[in-house]
């Protein structure tokens, strides 16, 4: 299978200036009621806050979302992303125990979502800790379906291998041999059921 390249969707930059705004809206309400504290501590406070939020408009959210691409490939999916620390991240497909996808009410309204891949040591509820995140995705239901349908064909072209010693072979000791014979009557007696 060829690997599949995905980055997220223009519309994550919208969504995350209108949360910016939004943040900046309530820090800015927050800081009016400084104001009547002191007045020389307010303007400071609001001139900085003002500040930072612009630096964030302009500066990190366009180069955190150029930073983030995500790769889907025949054996694991990986993504990376970050602007002062990066982080690279690669989940075999040997690991993935769950993939969930969530949706908060502005990327609804852009038609995004995040897909969250899970492995064992990740646990927790849908959508807290994952172990990958894909962000800004919008074929959310097709890209889920791809990397589980990639798990099932790497499960299956695993089935065929070789296995490093074949169960039932006679050079095995006598403990191991009595094992299997009494798991293949274990498993006889199921089937009869």
């Amino acid at each position: 299978m060829d690997t599949l390249a995905l980055r997220p969707e223009k519309e994550l930059r919208t969504v995350w200036h209108v949360i910016c705004i939004i943040v900046s809206a309530i820090g800015t309400l927050a800081f009016l009621l400084l104001a009547m504290v002191n007045v020389v501590v307010f303007g400071l406070l609001l001139l900085l806050w003002l500040l930072l939020m612009l630096l964030i408009r302009l500066w990190w959210i366009p180069a955190y979302y150029d930073s983030i691409s995500y790769i889907i490939e025949d054996d694991a999916v990986t993504g990376q992303g970050g602007v002062i620390w990066k982080r690279y991240v690669t989940v075999p497909f040997t690991k993935i125990t769950n993939i969930d996808i969530t949706q908060g009410p502005l990327q609804r309204a852009y038609n995004l979502g995040t897909i969250h891949v899970q492995t064992a040591g990740a646990g927790g509820n849908q959508g807290g800790y994952a172990e990958l995140r894909l962000v800004g995705i919008r074929e959310l239901e097709a890209v889920k379906e791809t990397i589980r349908e990639r798990i099932r064909t790497y499960d299956r072209g695993k089935v065929g291998q070789p296995s490093a010693q074949p169960l039932g072979d006679m050079t095995e000791p006598p403990v191991l041999q009595e094992i299997l014979q009494e798991l293949r009557a274990i498993r006889d007696a199921l089937e009869k059921r």
